[in-house]
């Protein structure tokens, strides 16, 4: 889910046309895949550290993005990391994989709005 009040909130403090809201939401496209691909890559090789650091990455750029329910799954990933739990881990991560994938799809619809 976007909670997008943040869109608009981001929008209107930077007395934005739409163009950087754009290039914000492109950034989150290019860059979630690839904090996604650093989280599945430290789960198999059982870094928990690097797992925590790029769920802890997921998390801000969601939560100032407004995509709340990838910002939830990434908290509760990274607090599993830190507690060495892999079982959960990968389950979140599968639930986390998902989510990504729903709110780029939602941001590809604001982002034609925009």
């Amino acid at each position: 889910m976007i909670d997008e009040s943040v869109i608009a909130v981001l929008k209107a403090s930077l007395g934005d046309d739409g163009t950087v809201i754009r290039q914000l939401i492109d950034l989150y496209t290019k860059d979630s895949p690839q904090q996604l691909a650093d989280a599945a890559v430290a789960l198999e090789k059982s870094d928990m550290a690097a797992l925590s650091r790029a769920a802890h990455s997921l998390k801000s750029t969601s939560a100032s993005m407004g995509a709340t329910t990838v910002c939830d799954l990434a908290r509760e990933l990274e607090d599993l990391a830190k507690r060495s739990d892999l079982a959960q881990s990968a389950a979140v991560l599968e639930r986390l994989k998902l989510e990504v994938n729903s709110a780029i799809a939602a941001f590809a619809r604001i982002r034609l709005s925009s």
